[in-house]
C-alpha cells in the first residue's frame, strides 16, 4: 500500500487466495492484472483506485464483486471472465468511462445484468466465447425476488415474466434505445404483451463517419474506359481513310473525328 507511484501491477498465474485491502492505497495504479489465481472476492478498497483503467480478474473463483468497484471512475476495460459470479452490482454504472465489460464464462451462475448498464457507452459486452458481435440486443424483465428491473438476452437464462410486469416497462432514455419522447399513455399501450428491446449503440462519431462514407463520390467513367473510347475512334479514322470513294471528303471527315477525339 505504500507503493504510491506504482502504475502497473501484474500478479497473474499465482495461487493468490486474497488481495490485500491496502491495494486501494496504490493511488497511481492504471493497470491491475489478477488473472489465473484463486481469488474468491475483491477488496472494497479497490474502488479507491481513481486512475485505474484496466482491471482483469479472469479465471479466478470470484462469487461476487464489491459495489465499490463503481468508484473506479477511469476504468475502461473490466474483465471477470471464467469466474462464479451470479450477479453484477448495479453500482458498476458509476464507472462512467467503462467501454468494455467481459463476463463470459459465468453463464451457469449469471442469470441477468443490471439495467443500470444502459447508462454506459459500452462498445463491447462479452457474454460468451461464441458471441458473433460485441454488442447484443437485450430485453427488460423483472427479478421475481427483488422486484427490480433487469436485463436479459438469449445468452443468459431467461427470467420468467410475472403477469402484468410488462405493463410499465422502464424508460432507458440515457441509452437512446427504448423511448424517444413518448407519452405515458402511448408507452403503456405499446408495452402490453411485448418485451422491450435494448440495443447498445455505437458512438455518434462512428455513425457520422459511416454517413460520410456513404456520400463518397466515385470517378465515372473509369479512365480505362476513356482510353478504349479514344482507341475506337482512332481505329474508325484509319478504316475510313482506307475506304474507297471517300477521298473527296477525307479532310471533312478527319476534322470531325479530330473534334470527337479531342473532346474524349
Amino acid at each position: 500500500g505504500k507503493l504510491r507511484r506504482l502504475s502497473i501491477l501484474k500478479v497473474d498465474q499465482n495461487k493468490l487466495i486474497q488481495l490485500t485491502d491496502s491495494i486501494g492505497d496504490c493511488e497511481s495504479l492504471t493497470e491491475l492484472v489478477l488473472t489465473e489465481n484463486q481469488l474468491q472476492s475483491l477488496p472494497k478498497s479497490i474502488g479507491k483506485l481513481k486512475k485505474l483503467n484496466n482491471l482483469n480478474a479472469d479465471r479466478n473463483k470470484l462469487t461476487s464483486l464489491p459495489k465499490e468497484v463503481g468508484g473506479c471512475c477511469s476504468l475502461n476495460v473490466f474483465s471477470v471472465r471464467d469466474n462464479r459470479l451470479s450477479r453484477i452490482p448495479s453500482e458498476i454504472s458509476q464507472a462512467t468511462e467503462l467501454h468494455v465489460l467481459d463476463v463470459a464464462g459465468n453463464r451457469q451462475e449469471l442469470t441477468y445484468l443490471p439495467i443500470s448498464l444502459t447508462t454506459l457507452k459500452l462498445k463491447a459486452l462479452w457474454l460468451s466465447d461464441n458471441q458473433s458481435q460485441p454488442l447484443l440486443t437485450f430485453q427488460t424483465d423483472t427479478d421475481p425476488e427483488t422486484g427490480e428491473k433487469i436485463l436479459t438476452c438469449v445468452l443468459l437464462p431467461q427470467m420468467p415474466s410475472e403477469p402484468g410486469c410488462q405493463d410499465n416497462l422502464p424508460r432507458c432514455g440515457a441509452l437512446e434505445s427504448l423511448v424517444n419522447e413518448m407519452s405515458d399513455e402511448t408507452w403503456n399501450e405499446r408495452a402490453v404483451n411485448r418485451v422491450s428491446a435494448i440495443r447498445f449503440l455505437e458512438d455518434e462519431k462512428d455513425e457520422e463517419e459511416n454517413e460520410m462514407r456513404t456520400l463518397l463520390r466515385r470517378a465515372t467513367p473509369h479512365p480505362g474506359e476513356l482510353k478504349n473510347m479514344k482507341k475506337t475512334v482512332e481505329n474508325l479514322r484509319n478504316d475510313m481513310n482506307a475506304a474507297k470513294g471517300l477521298d473527296s471528303n477525307k479532310n471533312e471527315v478527319n476534322n470531325a473525328i479530330d473534334r470527337v477525339t479531342t473532346s474524349v
